[in-house]
């Protein structure tokens, strides 16, 4: 499914300036950069989780993390943040200069940068995109491991399979819905927020039980967000025209400043599709 895309925003509407309540339910440590850019914009921002990301520290992990310490794998994929988080907290992160590493989005390449290394190769934002910057296979079997979220779609080692490589997919985290703030979601179902932003599949579901008041206005980071909000009943105002921090920004600041609108949806469109472990998404690299 794909949402019409829209010009960047660059300045809230002044009638919105300190004014405005912007909720945003991303998972703890993954609110601070977006949190600024609408701060910036004049707005008030509020950083409540409603997904808890819990790393797993188990055998496979840590058999995955050796794995890749005596260089039995060609390459290595992460797509969030959380993913560097676990094989650290598994054991340690050792990656040969051998190995080829790619990620997804500017976090997890800062994350990796944080653990003391440089990535060979960073996809603009998705797993599909991932997939589609990823050259064939150079020699039949080569090894991928892929640490993902107990989430994600298939599309990351099925796009890859299909172009000669052997994926190990291990799960390195899965999401868990967060203890939520009877305040918070009393003020969501009645009107106290102008905005919400959704990151991923698991949000939106979470944000729709909880109820969206009309006058509120919904953004969401992308295609699989988006077809899960309308899923469950909600009505998506604007999608970010890209799953990063700033197009975040801009799709808020946009709807915002003309808040009568909504993105049409599709003429014929496609069923929903489960949660991908891009992030931002970590979609949200949650």
């Amino acid at each position: 499914m794909t949402t019409p895309t829209h010009a960047s925003a660059p300045h809230a509407a002044p009638s919105y300036r300190g004014a405005a309540r912007v909720l945003l339910p991303r998972p703890a440590g993954r609110g601070g950069n977006l949190t600024s850019l609408l701060q910036e914009a004049g707005l008030m921002v509020e950083h409540h989780p409603f997904v808890e990301l819990r790393l797993h520290e188990d055998a496979p992990l840590r058999d995955a993390a050796r794995d890749l310490a005596a260089a039995e794998f060609d390459h290595l994929v992460l797509t969030s943040p959380r993913a560097v988080d676990a094989l650290l907290a598994g054991g340690g992160l050792v990656i040969p200069p051998a190995v080829t590493v790619t990620v997804v989005g500017e976090g997890t390449a800062s994350a990796l940068r944080s653990a003391g290394r440089e990535p060979d190769r960073i996809a603009s934002g998705s797993g599909v995109a991932l997939v589609g910057e990823f050259p064939d296979a150079a020699s039949p079997g080569a090894r991928v491991l892929f640490p993902s979220s107990a989430a994600a779609a298939p599309t990351v080692p099925e796009g890859l399979a299909a172009k000669g490589y052997q994926v190990a997919q291990v799960v390195a985290y899965s999401p868990h819905p967060a203890d939520l703030d009877p305040q918070v979601t009393g003020s969501l179902r009645t009107g106290g927020y102008a905005a919400v932003v959704l990151t991923s599949s698991m949000i939106a579901r979470i944000a729709a039980q909880i109820g969206i008041h009309p006058s509120t206005r919904v953004v969401t980071i992308g295609d699989p967000t988006t077809a899960q909000a309308r899923t469950a009943g909600l009505t998506v105002h604007r999608q970010a025209d890209a799953p990063t921090d700033q197009a975040l920004a801009d799709a808020v600041l946009a709807v915002l400043a003309d808040p009568g609108t909504a993105d049409p949806e599709p003429a014929d469109p496609e069923p929903a599709e489960p949660d991908s472990s891009a992030p931002d998404p970590e979609e949200d690299p949650s």
